[in-house]
């Protein structure tokens, strides 16, 4: 790691990507239990340091949601290399199964 870490807790606005084409960009290594989420020009990212973090969004009525959970990418906010998530919906059962 050659950067320098945050102060303050930091966020980004990204967009959740169609699945086909996250996995085109990322030649069939994405899952169904993944999804992707960022930018396609590139420029905001999650990062290294950032795995097991929240990819919340807005579900009905204005409520926040877990979606995912920041997993692995290809570099940070590179064009074409969204970041990877474990997809919150996917595990939904094993999540409740294993915990209070």
């Amino acid at each position: 790691f050659l950067g320098h870490l945050a102060r303050t807790l930091q966020e980004a606005r990204v967009r959740i990507i169609n699945q086909s084409i996250c996995s085109k960009l990322y030649d069939d290594l994405i899952t169904s239990r993944m999804l992707c989420a960022g930018n396609l020009n590139g420029g905001i990212d999650a990062c290294q340091g950032d795995s097991g973090g929240p990819l919340a969004c807005t579900g009905k009525g204005n409520r926040w949601y877990l979606a995912g959970i920041v997993s692995w990418g290809e570099g940070c906010a590179r064009r074409n290399r969204p970041g990877v998530y474990t997809k919150v919906t996917a595990l939904y059962d094993w999540i409740r199964q294993n915990t209070n």
